[in-house]
This record gives C-alpha cells, sequence and structure tokens, in this order.
C-alpha cells in the first residue's frame, strides 16, 4: 500500500483533526517501506493535533537531533512559522528525555497561545529515536494538552507497522524455505553431477522467470561453465562462454553477488558483467557464489529482461546456494576423471603398506629420516645478520656567526637543500643601526678633514683622517656580520639537525651550533657484525640491506672496509664493517636510517646452519 497524495492543509483545527481520523484508518493498514510510512505517520499526527504543520526529527545516542522530513513538504509561510522552526529542535531534545514536550512559542498569556507539540516514538532499535513536532499556530494550554493525548492515543501505530513488517517477512521467509526445500528434494533424486547440475539451472529458470541460468564451478583459480539451462551442449571455446566464465570469476573473486546494472553507490566491481551483457544484449544479471566451508567452489549467473533482481530474490538465491552446495561438491567428487581417481587409490594403498597401526609412529620415521638426510648433505648461501646505520662523508656544522637574535627559519629537519640556499636570518636591525651611525661618523671625520685642509691645519687634519678611517673600519665590520647574518647551505644535502622554528626571537651567541647539513650523493653502510661472525665477513663480499622504514625493499651492497678494533655497543663486542651500495640511490634514503644487513659469506649445510652457535658454545664451555 502506497501513501495517499497529501491534500492542502485544512483551514481550521476541527478539518484537521477529521481529516486525520480518516489518514489513521489507512495507517493502521500500512504495510509498504518504512519511509513512506513515517511520512504518513507525520502527516497523520499533525492532522490529528490540529495543527498546521510538523517536523520529523531523528535522534542517536551519539548525534543530536537531525530533521529527516517535514509535512506538508513546502508549509505555507505565515508570522509564527519562523519561530516555531528555531524552536523545534530542543522542543524534540527535550522530548527525546521525557516523552512528550509542551512549550508555547510567544511567552504566557491569558489567550490563545502558538504552541510546540512533541512526542517521542519507541522503535525497536534502542538506538534510535523518532520525534514528531507539530505547530499549534493558537490553542488555550488545555487545548494543547488534548492535542498531546490525542497523539498519545496513536503510539500503538509504529509497533503495529513493524509487527505487520516482521510477520510479512516470516511469510516470505516460510515461502523461501518450502521452495527451496522442494528444490533440494529434486536434486537429491540425481546421482551423478551433470544431471544434478542441469536440474538445478532449470528450475531457478522456471522460479525466477530467467532467460538463462548457468552454474559455473571452480577448477584452481579459474571458473569453468558446467551447466546451462534448457541447454543439452555448447561449446567451451565460444567467445560468449569465455565471457560467462570471466563474469563468474569477477563474482568468485569479490565473494559477494555481482549485480548488473549496478545498485547506485555499490562499491562492487562489475566490468566483466557489462562486457558480457552488452555482448549478449542482457538487461539484468546477477551472479551468486556458491560457498562451501568458507570458500567460493562455483557460481550461478542468472540472466533476465522482465526486470532486475530484488533483495527478497538475492535472499532466496543465497539461501538456496547454501542449502545445494554441499550436495553439489559431493556429486562433482565423485564424477571426477580417472587421474583425480587414481591419485586417491594410491593414497589408499600407501596407507594399506604403512599398516593401519603405529602409522603417525611411521610416517614421523620416515619424515625424520628425509629430514636428517636433507640437514646433512642439503644446504644454503648462509648471510650474515648485522644491524647497520646509514651514514654520509660529510656533514658540515653552521654555527652563529655573531651575537643577536633569530628572525626567519625558512628550512627545518628532514628538508632537502641546494648549495647556497637560506636556512637562517638573524635579527639584523641592530646592525642597520650601527651601519647607519658609522656612515654618518665616516661623513663627519671625512668633513673635518676638508676643513682642516682647507684651513692648512696639518694636524688637524691627520686627526680627521684617522677618524675617518676607523669610521671606514667599523662600517666594514658592520657591512661583513650583515652579509654573515643569513646562515646558507655549504652544499647540497639535508638538514638532519636544526629544528628552530619554535624558537623565533630567541638570542645566539658566537658558535652555537644551529644546523648539521648532511651530503645525499655519498652514503654508506656502517653494519656492527657481532665478534662470533666477523671471521666468516670478507672483503669485497656481497650482501644486502634493507631499512626498517621500507623492509619490503632490498638493496645490494658490498663489503669495502673492515674495522680492526672492536667496538662495545650494548654489553658485546661488535666490529664496524663498512659497506658501500651498489647502484643508484633512491631519493628517500636519509643519514641515520637504520634497518638489517644480510653479509653472503658462501654456502654451507643445513645441519652446521642450525648447531654452529651451539657448537661454539659447547668447546668453549667444555674446553674442547
Amino acid at each position: 500500500m502506497s501513501t495517499a497524495t497529501s491534500n492542502p492543509v485544512a483551514a481550521n483545527p476541527a478539518e484537521r483533526f477529521q481529516a486525520g481520523l480518516e489518514r489513521l484508518g489507512r495507517l493502521r493498514e500500512f504495510t509498504g517501506p518504512a519511509e513512506e510510512f513515517w511520512t504518513l505517520f507525520l502527516e497523520t499526527t499533525t492532522l490529528l493535533a490540529g495543527a498546521r504543520c510538523g517536523i520529523l526529527f531523528r535522534k542517536t545516542a551519539s548525534d543530536p537531533v537531525q530533521r529527516v522530513c517535514t509535512w506538508p513538504p513546502e508549509p505555507l509561510v505565515h508570522p509564527g512559522l519562523p519561530a516555531f522552526l528555531r524552536a523545534a529542535p530542543e522542543v524534540a531534545r527535550v522530548a527525546s528525555q521525557r516523552e512528550a514536550a509542551l512549550a508555547p512559542l510567544d511567552g504566557a498569556g491569558p489567550g490563545p497561545l502558538p504552541y510546540a507539540l512533541a512526542v517521542r516514538w519507541d522503535l525497536p532499535d534502542q538506538n534510535a529515536q523518532l520525534i514528531t513536532v507539530h505547530h499549534l499556530e493558537a490553542a488555550l494550554e488545555t487545548q494543547a494538552a488534548a492535542a498531546l493525548r490525542h497523539l498519545r492515543l496513536v503510539s500503538d501505530v509504529p509497533r503495529l507497522y513493524q509487527l505487520r513488517r516482521q510477520a510479512a517477512e516470516a511469510q516470505v521467509t516460510l515461502a523461501h524455505l518450502a521452495a527451496v526445500t522442494d528444490l533440494v528434494a529434486q536434486l537429491n533424486a540425481h546421482e551423478r553431477f551433470p544431471a544434478l547440475a542441469m536440474t538445478l539451472v532449470n528450475d531457478l529458470a522456471s522460479r525466477h522467470q530467467c532467460t538463462r541460468v548457468a552454474l559455473g564451478w571452480r577448477q584452481g583459480p579459474y571458473i569453468r561453465l558446467q551447466a546451462l539451462s534448457h541447454t543439452d551442449r555448447f561449446e567451451r571455446k565460444m567467445e560468449a562462454v569465455r565471457r560467462l566464465e570471466q563474469a563468474m570469476e569477477e563474482a568468485m573473486d569479490q565473494n559477494d553477488v555481482v549485480l548488473w546494472p549496478a545498485p547506485e553507490n555499490d562499491p562492487r566491481i562489475t566490468r566483466d558483467h557489462a562486457a558480457y551483457a552488452a555482448e549478449q544484449k542482457t538487461a539484468h544479471l546477477c551472479s551468486v557464489p556458491l560457498r562451501l566451508d568458507g570458500r567460493v567452489v562455483g557460481v550461478l549467473t542468472l540472466e533476465r529482461a522482465s526486470g532486475p533482481f530484488n533483495e527478497e530474490e538475492q535472499r532466496l538465491l543465497l539461501l538456496t546456494s547454501e542449502l545445494v552446495v554441499r550436495r553439489l561438491a559431493e556429486r562433482y567428487e565423485a564424477d571426477r576423471w580417472f587421474g583425480a581417481r587414481w591419485a586417491t587409490a594410491a593414497r589408499r594403498r600407501l596407507q594399506r603398506w604403512l599398516g593401519p597401526e603405529h602409522t603417525w609412529a611411521k610416517v614421523a620415521a620416515l619424515a625424520g629420516t628425509i629430514g636428517l638426510a636433507v640437514l646433512c648433505f642439503g644446504g644454503m648461501d648462509y648471510r650474515v645478520e648485522a644491524p647497520f646505520q646509514l651514514r654520509t662523508e660529510d656533514v658540515a656544522v653552521l654555527t652563529a656567526p655573531f651575537a643577536g637574535y633569530i628572525a626567519e627559519v625558512p628550512r627545518e629537519v628532514g628538508d632537502v637543500v641546494q648549495a647556497g640556499e637560506p636556512l637562517l636570518r638573524l635579527d639584523t636591525r641592530d646592525l642597520l643601526l650601527e651601519e647607519a651611525a658609522a656612515l654618518a661618523d665616516l661623513d663627519r671625520a671625512l668633513r673635518e678633514a676638508e676643513k682642516a685642509r682647507a684651513r692648512e691645519a696639518l694636524a688637524d687634519m691627520r686627526v680627521a683622517e684617522a677618524q675617518a678611517r676607523q669610521a671606514r673600519a667599523r662600517l666594514d665590520l658592520v657591512r661583513h656580520r650583515l652579509a654573515l647574518a643569513t646562515l646558507t647551505s655549504p652544499f647540497d644535502g639535508v638538514v638532519v639537525e636544526g629544528d628552530l622554528k619554535q624558537h623565533l626571537g630567541a638570542p645566539v651567541k658566537p658558535g652555537d651550533p644551529l644546523f648539521k647539513i648532511a651530503r645525499t650523493d655519498r652514503f654508506y653502510v656502517e653494519c656492527r657484525v657481532r665478534e662470533t661472525d666477523i671471521h666468516e665477513v670478507q672483503s669485497q663480499a656481497p650482501g644486502q640491506i634493507a631499512f626498517l622504514s621500507r623492509p619490503k625493499l632490498k638493496f645490494p651492497v658490498r663489503v669495502e672496509r673492515i674495522e680492526p678494533v672492536a667496538q662495545t655497543h650494548d654489553g658485546q663486542n661488535v666490529f664496524l664493517v663498512r659497506c658501500v651500495p651498489e647502484g643508484p640511490v633512491p631519493d628517500w634514503w636519509r643519514p641515520g636510517m637504520t634497518g638489517v644487513a644480510k653479509i653472503h659469506v658462501g654456502r654451507r649445510s643445513f645441519l652446521w646452519i642450525l648447531t654452529h652457535r651451539t657448537m661454539d658454545f659447547l668447546r668453549m664451555f667444555f674446553w674442547i
């Protein structure tokens, strides 16, 4: 049943109430979708309350009240509507806590007032609430309370709607079970897989009014077509069959029902389904995976021209697939080709040769003998494992050239910089003042020297010239400091130390280290090899490194030098082994990165690899 077209809002509350009673009868028998039900419910409750308009709100435990719909969809504009729309969310929030709320919209007074009337409607879902808020444009408090009682009288309508929906769903479920039971009974009458598969696809084609139904079965990573409805034979090399098998594999890979045309906002991939439908001029497709113990073993693909497959049909197809897949799998295994049957027979003979008693002990003894032979005579390329740290050849430390204050830091740790690129600027306002003062002193001294020369006062002229030289020297010093106020990178590299963005305006003293720049074109790997393994490592030995940040990537290296003196690291002696990378260096390498290095030392047997450390310990302990 669908909702009736909403009539214009009646002129007075009595007419609205009468119209609400007419809609209430239809509402109690409504069995359509939930969206249409709540729209009709909002219209009915608004009319029963004698209200001009109503709003339906939804509230969850984690979200505030949210507007769902309004009746009428476009309420007539009148003077009290803006105030009602502003107050409706708050009144709905209060009703969500108290089951109902009644709030005047224009203060208090003796005469009729506009009211906002809200009622909370309980749902089976405890995590959500629906609240209706209605606008009474002019009513006494007793009239508003009576309208509230009228609404409470229909509180059973949502629950009755839910019960009717559940009963309808139960009837559909029973019908599905009956249909699937009849199908399973028909399948049990067949002992061979081809006959069983043909019965299945023909029955599904008849029940769902399909033009064609296909069954594909998994063979390794692929799906192979086994049966087509109303078709005794088909050519497996046909292009249509290949396209159909690709569409089935698409459903198998996603392990989900695939529809074409795909519903709106459906994340499932339908490329192969679209290609098959375009080639076969098929209007609607539905592929259902057949799962056995959580693994897809087959796919059913249904084609239909009359209309799309709705949710009820999809549920019925899933139920059918769950109940028939085991029977299909049993018959498929029984009808396998002779090679598979020979393999099964050979396995049974081996069981007879080993005997039914102590079978696991015999298998374990055989496996142990084979394993010991592999350990003694088998081998592999042994590699010494050692942690490493990436280092660079040149590291420059930039210090403060003079006492001052940090004004700007355009670069930070991790930035890649070019030679001559500014890294930090010191405040030069005091230096600019000193420069101006030095220029003034120089100009004054030069003028004094000119005056003394004009008066032919040799002594005064010499004094003025000395003052001018002094002012010029001070000016040169100030300008030199101004040139040093901007720290630049001495070469191409990366900033590894110097996070000064949080210290703008901080004072610095001459010689304070500010930045550390490392070159990015001269890397080497410094491995820390344990003392017990260093004798295995040889110069120019190849190896590989993997960084902790990207363990999937492996980079080749070669041993360049072994430091002759051991160092103590983490309580044990280690030797530093310097390795150089072979090949181009990626851009993301940075000095200080760490990881694990594997240095090749030659082929060793599996037995030696597993026991050499234990044997070395025993030799030292027993002094053998």
